[in-house]
């Protein structure tokens, strides 16, 4: 089973973002700072404006920040945004013929799999950004650093 890490990633991201404002930071800068390929940056950026988590600005003096405060966005909002797939997402079919009926093991992992990922759910809605960065003093600029 591969791991995904999009939802990290996109946490270091508005962790980034967020510790940098209320300056606009360009997608380049994220990711040089997050140490991650500037094309994921661009992707897992756009599935957070398009959850309305980070607000994208045009122009000269453009670039990314928060749509709202860190205090209102929760890691289940992040999670819904560029998540995809279950964080336990393990193949579980049952290839046997002939005794599926005895057989429960699908059953059971299936169930286990759905409480596990609704726990995990919960125990994200409970954490907000702002528990996740400490601010860069305001006269700080990453562009520069």
């Amino acid at each position: 089973m591969a791991r995904s890490t999009r939802l990290i990633t996109a946490s270091y991201i508005l962790s980034f973002v967020a510790a940098n404002a209320p300056q606009r930071l360009r997608t380049e800068t994220i990711a040089k700072w997050v140490k991650t390929h500037p094309t994921r940056v661009r992707h897992i950026v756009s599935q957070l404006v398009k959850a309305g988590i980070l607000k994208s600005y045009r122009g000269a003096t453009g670039g990314l920040a928060l749509d709202r405060s860190p205090n209102e966005i929760t890691l289940r909002e992040v999670y819904d945004a560029v998540q995809g797939s279950p964080l336990i997402a393990e193949g579980i079919d049952n290839p046997f013929s002939g005794w599926q009926d005895h057989c429960k093991v699908h059953g059971v992992f299936t169930d286990l799999f759905a409480d596990i990922e609704t726990n995990i759910r919960s125990q994200l809605e409970q954490v907000t950004l702002d528990k996740m960065f400490v601010p860069f003093g305001r006269d700080y600029d990453v562009n520069e650093g």
